[in-house]
């Protein structure tokens, strides 16, 4: 695929996941979602909600990013593999807020999270073989969410 129809894909399909994902948020204009996750007990290393909307963005940037260079690459048995991974990744960026703030089932979100720190790595290792620059870009949300599945675990363990 030419880079420029990969960058469109790739892009679009992550902008497609956030907005999906966002429509279930804890944002203003969501006030009883917003309620209800601010008066789940949670650890202090919570961070204030704008982190959490900065560092998606950033993570989000690298993920279409990385999703660009395993789509221009060559095809082989190991891009396809490394795809499939960046496509649990991308849903798992749809699904987490739909499960957690849609459906508020913290037990869920806790799987949800915890599959992604699967597919997160999974990505990170597979595109290596691909794409050294698609695998370094994965690194930062994989990180991401081994804190996010300490944060989720907590959340769910302190409110069941």
């Amino acid at each position: 695929m030419r880079k420029v129809s990969a960058s469109l894909f790739s892009s679009s399909a992550v902008a497609i996941a956030q907005m999906s994902g966002r429509r279930y948020s804890p944002t203003p204009d969501h006030p009883r979602t917003a309620a209800w996750y601010a008066a789940l007990r949670k650890p202090s290393a919570t961070p204030p909600g704008p982190v959490f909307g900065a560092v998606w963005t950033g993570l989000d940037g690298l993920l279409a990013y990385s999703g660009t260079r395993l789509l221009a690459a060559p095809p082989s048995l190991q891009r396809t593999v490394a795809l499939g991974f960046w496509g649990l990744n991308v849903l798992g960026v749809a699904g987490f807020p739909w499960v957690l703030f849609g459906q508020k089932r913290l037990g869920a979100a806790t799987g949800v999270t915890v599959a992604m720190l699967g597919s997160a790595g999974g990505a990170v290792t597979t595109a290596a073989a691909v794409d050294r620059r698609a695998a370094w870009a994965g690194v930062p949300l994989a990180a991401w969410v081994v804190f996010a599945s300490f944060l989720q675990e907590e959340v769910w363990r302190r409110n069941r």
